[in-house]
């Protein structure tokens, strides 16, 4: 039985429903995922609506496959929307019943309904490309591919991103021989095309086919050699598959070499080798991006930290001053050369910059970066003054002003004092992590070993991948106890965590030297002091070169340690140690 004429104002809404409910959390996955979606909105306005009829079945139909949805019923919903789609002859319920249907793996429907779709909307490419993979589904590949033909007629300007979409359609249903099968056909056809190469690594790389992945990728590169978001896409499968730092650095830079303008490749290369603890190097690429485009904040930014972390604080300073020209309103561009600063000692410079943070995120810190400088410059007791004026308003903010005390009482020498702060912050918080890895660190420095191991077992019991509280236990044991087999376990552990850390490494280099193996510790200790020049690492090279008969040798690393921290209690010791 039809209904009234005001009945079908109920058609619109209850279609308006559906494509409304499409934004929802329970409803099917896009039948494209790719950044550039095949399809727009539909259009829902009154004027486009087909001329259709709602019957009392019809109604029930689009009720029934909603509610379907909502209680995530997905076969009942495609089956409903199926016999929606066929009654009512609109594109909308069409696609609405081809993405529920893909939701639910019921490629048959999807197909049935997605050929409803392609018939009443011709111009648009989503519904072909879910009757070509349901095609693949079925095995029909000869089929599917004659659909794709048609596809790429009615889109053939955009081929590169259609096979794209086209593939990772592809990869999300089950029958991945058959995807394959048709990528190698298209290829066939048209085997000087890239994108097509490129679509086929796309998908081998979702169906975890690795080795196809390489070649397609080559294949493109080779017919499209400056093709940067293929080598891209190289490099990063290289890092997934962990194919090894030399190889995946030796194929960056040769393409580098070849295309040296690929700001992309170049600032993906400089971030890689950060990450794997290669700082010169990574520096460098920074370096180059730089000068190849001056006015790149993400390089300029990178430039600075990494040379202020190598202490090439003039580049450091001129990278993040310009970075701050581009960037006026980054606050935290002045925390770092104020942090610059005071690492060349210009303590009244470093409180102008952070006197200048006034942005909410980052004045706090600044505040305790202040109170650093003045307990170099004033004393204790005023650095202490000023950081009783802050007010922390958060649990973080708290922590981070305990810290700040904590740091100026330690290097005021009033360890005690310190300690009994961290034991209060801890009554606080119990379960804070940094709280308790500071609590250690004193404890260790006053000889509580019994405190420190206990905090650090804790921290280990929340995370046995912690390399910092690893190797800070470890350190401990093997230099103020003689459970050196113990401490070496431990420090093993935190270097395979972080194996390119100068204090892991350190560590490493002092228990060995505590285990009689001279020659290896010296071997770790040369690492550490070549990435890291610290005057502690600097006292430990010394003692074992010492010791191992290169009193001359260990003179020069303990004399040019003192000219660059003559301060240092580690070192002050070890040289009183020695007679030197």
């Amino acid at each position: 039985m039809c209904l009234s004429l005001q009945k079908r104002y109920w058609f619109s809404v209850v279609v308006g429903i559906s494509i409304a409910l499409a934004g929802c959390a329970t409803t099917p996955e896009s039948v494209v995922s790719t950044a550039q979606p095949a399809t727009s909105e539909p259009d829902t306005t009154e004027a486009e609506f087909p001329n259709v009829e709602l019957t009392s079945d019809l109604l029930y139909q689009l009720l029934l496959g909603e509610l379907a949805i909502q209680r995530e019923e997905y076969e009942t919903a495609a089956v409903a929307f199926a016999k929606a789609a066929e009654k009512s002859q609109d594109y909308r319920i069409a696609e609405r019943g081809t993405r529920v249907a893909l939701r639910a793996k019921d490629y048959d429907r999807a197909y049935q309904t997605a050929r409803i779709w392609s018939r009443l909307k011709p111009e648009d490419t989503a519904p072909v490309e879910v009757i070509a993979m349901s095609l693949v589904e079925d095995g029909r590949i000869e089929e599917a591919q004659t659909v794709v033909d048609e596809l790429l007629d009615l889109d053939r300007d955009n081929a590169g991103n259609l096979y794209r979409r086209l593939a990772d359609l592809l990869s999300k249903q089950p029958n991945h021989s058959g995807a394959l099968e048709l990528l190698s056909r298209l290829i066939a056809q048209n085997p000087n095309d890239p994108e097509l190469y490129y679509a086929q690594a796309f998908l081998a790389d979702r169906i975890k086919e690795d080795e196809i992945v390489i070649q397609s990728i080559d294949k493109a590169l080779e017919l499209k050699p400056d093709w940067e978001e293929a080598a891209l896409a190289k490099a990063s499968h290289l890092v997934n598959r962990q194919a090894g730092k030399e190889s995946v650095v030796e194929f960056c830079r040769q393409f580098l070499e070849d295309n040296a303008n690929a700001k992309r490749m170049r600032l993906y290369l400089a971030r890689y080798l950060v990450d794997q603890g290669e700082l010169e190097q990574g520096y460098d690429e920074f370096v180059e991006l730089v000068e190849n485009d001056p006015n790149n904040t993400d390089a300029l930014y990178a430039a600075g930290l990494l040379g202020l972390q190598l202490e090439r604080f003039d580049q450091a300073e001129n990278y993040l001053k310009q970075n701050l020209k581009l960037r006026p309103n980054n606050d935290q561009i002045r925390l770092y050369l104020g942090q610059l600063a005071v690492e060349r000692e210009r303590y009244e410079e470093a409180q102008q910059w952070y006197r200048e943070v006034q942005s909410e995120g980052y004045y706090f810190e600044a505040q305790i970066s202040i109170a650093d400088v003045l307990a170099e410059t004033k004393g204790i007791d005023e650095a202490l003054e000023h950081l009783q004026t802050l007010h922390p308003g958060s649990q973080d903010a708290y922590v981070r002003w305990v810290l700040a005390q904590e740091r100026v009482l330690r290097v005021g020498k009033r360890l005690m004092e310190a300690k009994d702060m961290l034991d209060a912050a801890v009554d606080r918080f119990p379960e804070d992590t940094e709280l308790i890895y500071a609590r250690g660190l004193l404890a260790a420095q006053l000889d509580l070993l019994e405190v420190h191991e206990r905090d650090m077992r804790k921290l280990l019991v929340k995370d046995p991948t912690n390399a910092h509280a690893l190797n800070a236990l470890g350190y401990t044991l093997a230099d103020s106890t003689d459970r050196y087999e113990e401490a070496h376990t431990l420090i093993e552990q935190a270097l395979s965590i972080r194996p390119e850390d100068p204090f892991i490494l350190d560590s490493m280099g002092w228990v060995l030297y505590r285990l009689g193996n001279h020659a290896d510790a010296i071997e770790y200790l040369e690492r550490a002091l070549n990435k890291r020049a610290d005057a502690e690492i600097a006292a430990h090279l010394g003692e074992v070169l010492w010791v191992s008969g290169e009193q001359e040798r260990a003179k020069e690393i303990w004399q040019r340690a003192l000219d660059q921290h003559p301060e240092n209690d580690v070192l002050r010791d070890t040289l009183k140690k020695f007679n030197q």
